[in-house]
């Protein structure tokens, strides 16, 4: 009995720590509008270390890409074109790249901050999501304009509204 609380208590700084969760990849559902097209599409080829713990968010981290290449409007000749050097350049900047900096609260809600790298731009985004049933859903609004994309046109008209689902196990 004694070994077994020795035990436990040596193990209790690494209870509160952000366990490692393996994504469902196939399983995982990232869709965005484009607000100034009012275009619909999808992106895949969702990768990601994700450290999460819900009691102690200042141990989490999120860092995740999906494939440029694999943007998706339904419109062959437009998802071509976005992957051109007139938006997105898919064959130079095959990856765009998120990484957490913080997590906090709100009520039943997490809002994460983090870099966004699109191309070669980096930019301090936020995205809000809830995590139940193993399960991350959640939301982020991006300005395409600060990316370099619709770059003529004022940044309240280019917001782009990202919504996801990732199953983990």
């Amino acid at each position: 009995m004694k070994k077994i609380l020795l035990v436990a208590i040596a193990l209790l700084p690494f209870v509160s720590e952000a366990q490692e969760l393996k994504v469902r990849s196939e399983a995982v559902a990232i869709s965005f509008l484009a607000d100034m097209s009012k275009t619909k599409g999808t992106i895949g080829g969702f990768e990601a270390t994700i450290k999460f713990n819900m009691d102690d968010l200042a141990s989490s981290s999120i860092v995740g890409s999906v494939l440029t290449n694999t943007l998706n409007t339904g419109n062959k000749k437009r998802d071509n074109h976005l992957k051109t050097e007139d938006f997105f350049d898919a064959e130079k900047y095959p990856k765009m790249t998120f990484t957490s900096k913080s997590f906090k609260k709100d009520g039943d809600k997490i809002v994460m901050t983090g870099i966004m790298k699109i191309m070669d731009i980096e930019h301090e985004e936020t995205i809000t999501f809830t995590y139940s049933d193993k399960m991350f859903k959640g939301t982020g609004t991006i300005q395409a304009k600060t990316y370099g994309i619709y770059a003529n046109k004022p940044a309240d008209q280019t917001d782009v509204v990202i919504t996801f689902a990732i199953p983990v196990e």
